[in-house]
Order: structure tokens, then C-alpha cells, then sequence
């Protein structure tokens, strides 16, 4: 079975802009967008149902996953956006729906015909160069929360793909130790480290626990490997004995008043290229991110807000309070994966 795996972000940006941009000449009628799917070259665009040519910048696969296309492909696949299905649910408005509740992905299974549904993320071990990073706290087991940042949309056997700082994997390698350290009766393994110049040699070290005379049995290596850091300075940790996920972050100090920003808090926003900004949380950029200006209730000067239309967050200036952020709980709790009846859009 063959998949194709699209970044849904960028494809309901693209069906908006062909839905609201063009007319149907004389009889002033929308065009409705439709999505047109080549299955063989593994690329998508939209266009409106009467349209003599695409309306929308193409699209490529960020994923082709699956044996090659046959001889019994079909060329192009055609699927109206705005029409209601058989629920009565329009799939723009379910596509969209999905995003909100933090899907990553447009995914076509190219059966015959083509099959259409969403996803939070896709699976593997190697992130490619064009993943998104942002910001998260993260935790393994009962270690954590560490600061660090996640692939956003990707997965390693069900777990988050992290990438860390030299200082935080020489935390997490401490706090292991402690651990073992607080129960010498069990046995433990003490991660040592080496440092170099770009990676880190790390060394688990199987550590016996203690007898029933107090006395301990020699400790021996249990195996050893190298994270080593990309040009940014970031140490990837993509491994089985780490099943990362995500975390609370821990509890800002009682003494922060209202308005004021905490030094150890980020901002929800950063730049992203010479005009847009990024939200931090969840990576959404482009038209994910509202503006909103209103004349302030203090009877001078302007309210101000900026919030992410995907995960909810927030910055706000107010003149009479000043400034409060609001960081949402990033991927939200994801409801099963719907069955072959239930998807988020169908064909």
C-alpha cells in the first residue's frame, strides 16, 4: 500500500485562497475548490470545478511511503472540498477541524480510488531537514521535565523526536545517577559521559544492586553510543531506551504579578523571515496567526492581541494591566485514530 503524506497546514491555506479568490465569470457563482491529486508524481493542487487550469501552487509529497506507482494508477484524482459528504460535513471545514486538534498531516492512501485522511504524525527515525522545531518541555519516564525542542508532526515508535543542549543531556545523565544513587538495593544503569568537541560518548554502565550482605557485584559497560550535534548545537536523541513525550513545564516561582514576564518564560511568538512570525508552541505560522487591535478600556492607547489559531495560545498588551501570555498544552489529548467509516475526509 502506498501513502502519500502532505503538510495539511499549507494545503487548506492553498483550498482558502482558491475558494475565496476567483468567480465564476457571468453568473457569479464561487468556484468551488476541488483538490486534484496526481498519484504518479506524487503532487497535489487546487483548482475550481470549472477552472481551465490550476489555481493553487502544487504541492509535493513531504513523504512517499509504499512500493511505486503501477501501470494501474490513476493519472489524476479529482474531490470537491466544499461539498457535503454523506454527514452532511464539508471535508475544507472537517480538514480544518483536524488541524485545530493538532493533525499534522493530509494523507492519501493511493488504493483505487484514492483514499483521503488526516494524521498527527508520521513515524521514523530520521527527521528530514525540512521538520519544523519548536520550543517544548519533555520527559522520559520519571525524569523530567527538561527543556528542549520536538519535530513538530513526527514520531519514533510512538514517541516524541527530541533534540537537546550539552547542558541539559549532562542534567538528564545526573539526575539518571541520583536516582540509582537513592536505591542502591536495585539495579541501575549510570549513564557516564565523555564530551568532544561536536558529540558527546555516552556509556551505560550496568550498576548491581546490593546484596543481602550490603555487598555490591562488579559494575560492567552495558553498551555505549555517540549523540552528536547538528551545526546549531542541538544533540538529537532519537532512542528506544529514552520513550520521550511531552511535558508540563515545571511551576513558575508564587512571587510573578499579573502583567509581568517571568525571564525564565519565552515569548508565545518569534520572528519567522523579514515579516511573519512563528507561534512557539506549536509551530503555526502564515495565516495560523491572528492580529487583533482595539481601543483600550483604560480610555487611552491600544489593546493589542496576537493568538494562534491551531493550538489556542496567546500574547496580549493591555494598557492597563501591560503584558500577559497564555501557552496552550502542545499536541492537545488526540481522540483514536478514526476507522475507515470515521475519517476526517473522504472521497
Amino acid at each position: 500500500m502506498r501513502k502519500l503524506w502532505f503538510g495539511l497546514r499549507e494545503a487548506i491555506a492553498q483550498a482558502e485562497e482558491t475558494n475565496a479568490g476567483y468567480t465564476a465569470g457571468e453568473t457569479h457563482e464561487p468556484l468551488e475548490p476541488w483538490l486534484v491529486l496526481n498519484t504518479v508524481g506524487a503532487r497535489l493542487w487546487f483548482t475550481a470545478v470549472n477552472a481551465p487550469r490550476p489555481r493553487s501552487a502544487t504541492i509535493a509529497a513531504t513523504h512517499d511511503d509504499g512500493p511505486p506507482p503501477g501501470a494501474e494508477s490513476i493519472p489524476l484524482y479529482r474531490q470537491p472540498l466544499t461539498e457535503p459528504d454523506t454527514d452532511g460535513k464539508e471535508p475544507l471545514d472537517q480538514l480544518r477541524a483536524a488541524a485545530r486538534q493538532g493533525h499534522r498531516w493530509l494523507v492519501v492512501d493511493t488504493s483505487m480510488p484514492p483514499r483521503l485522511y488526516t494524521a498527527a504524525a508520521y513515524d521514523t527515525d530520521r527527521v528530514p531537514e525540512t521538520a519544523v522545531w519548536t520550543p517544548a518541555w519533555i520527559a522520559t519516564g520519571d525524569l523530567g521535565p527538561y527543556p528542549g525542542q520536538v519535530a513538530h508532526g513526527y514520531r519514533h515508535n510512538g514517541s516524541v523526536i527530541p533534540r537537546l543542549r550539552r547542558e541539559t543531556v549532562q542534567r538528564i545523565a545526573a539526575d539518571s545517577n541520583a536516582r540509582a544513587f537513592r536505591h542502591p538495593e536495585q539495579d541501575a544503569d549510570l549513564l557516564v559521559l565523555r564530551h568532544h568537541d561536536s558529540r558527546i560518548e555516552m556509556f551505560v554502565v550496568r550498576a548491581p544492586g546490593a546484596n543481602n550482605l550490603g555487598h555490591h557485584n562488579e559494575t560492567f559497560v552495558v553498551e555505549t553510543r555517540q549523540l552528536t550535534a547538528g551545526p546549531d548545537g542541538w544533540f538529537r536523541a532519537t532512542d528506544g531506551r529514552w520513550p520521550w513525550r511531552h511535558a508540563s513545564p515545571p511551576a513558575l516561582p508564587p512571587e510573578r504579578r499579573r502583567g509581568e514576564r517571568h525571564q525564565h518564560e519565552p515569548d508565545v511568538f518569534e520572528a519567522n523571515g523579514p515579516d511573519g512570525i512563528r507561534c512557539t508552541v506549536c509551530g503555526a505560522t502564515g495565516y495560523d496567526i491572528a492580529h487583533q487591535e482595539l481601543p483600550s478600556m483604560a480610555g487611552f492607547g491600544t489593546d493589542t492581541t496576537t493568538s494562534c489559531r491551531i493550538c489556542g495560545s496567546s500574547e496580549t498588551y493591555a494598557e492597563e494591566i501591560g503584558w500577559s501570555s497564555h501557552r496552550a498544552v502542545w499536541p492537545p489529548a488526540l481522540a483514536p485514530a478514526p476507522t475507515a467509516d470515521e475519517e476526517v475526509a473522504r472521497p
